[in-house]
């Protein structure tokens, strides 16, 4: 073999080190394409937790909405407040209004006074119900209304305002009152019931 052939085969020190530079550059090139790679996007540099992870995502939605349900409820405080004040108006309003009475001739009468007042005591327990987010809120106009229709009633002889007696039209719808009441707030308390039950399903969804 000649010389020249031996130095073709092996190559002399420094074009070794020519040679390692050559692949220490193209190993870093290498390297700063995959940054490159990972900076723009194009090969995500880790897994997103959100996907990786779906069921604490739903969790998560989910002790949201219930915190916003939570925190849209009015206070303990708040909702007797409101419970009572209505109860209060409500039920004067509609104890003196419950016993007009249309009388379309002596045998024939209409007592539009009884309806408007049991229509308005419901109305209003629904109401409360509602926008305290209690069952309780519900109950408590009607049984206000209640206890003050038996106090005019009962508490003063030959009251005016609750006149109960089977003798005359205006005495049998005193009766007639105290049952309206109990039907009223009994479908109060009841709508209102359905009604958390609802959002309460809405906010686990």
């Amino acid at each position: 073999m000649s010389s020249t052939e031996r130095t073709s085969v092996n190559p002399a020190p420094w074009q070794n080190s020519t040679g390692n530079e050559d692949r220490v550059n193209q190993t870093a090139t290498g390297d700063n394409s995959a940054s490159r790679l990972s900076a723009d996007d194009t090969k995500p540099a880790a897994a997103d937790p959100a996907v990786a992870n779906p069921v604490d995502e739903r969790a998560a939605t989910d002790e949201t909405r219930a915190t916003g349900t939570a925190s849209s409820r009015p206070t303990t405080l708040s909702a007797v407040l409101t419970t009572v004040i209505t109860g209060l108006l409500i039920g004067s309003v509609a104890t003196v209004m419950h016993a007009n009475i249309w009388y379309v001739n002596e045998s024939v009468w209409l007592p539009w006074g009884l309806l408007f007042s049991g229509a308005l005591v419901w109305f209003a327990s629904v109401w409360c119900g509602t926008a305290t987010r209690r069952v309780w809120g519900a109950a408590v106009p009607g049984l206000l209304t209640y206890v003050l229709s038996w106090a005019y009633a009962y508490l003063k002889n030959g009251s005016a305002l609750v006149v109960t007696s089977w003798d005359a039209p205006i005495g049998m719808v005193g009766y007639a009152w105290f049952a309206v009441i109990f039907v009223a707030v009994m479908a109060a308390v009841i709508m209102t019931g359905r009604y958390i039950v609802r959002l309460r399903r809405q906010a686990r969804r």
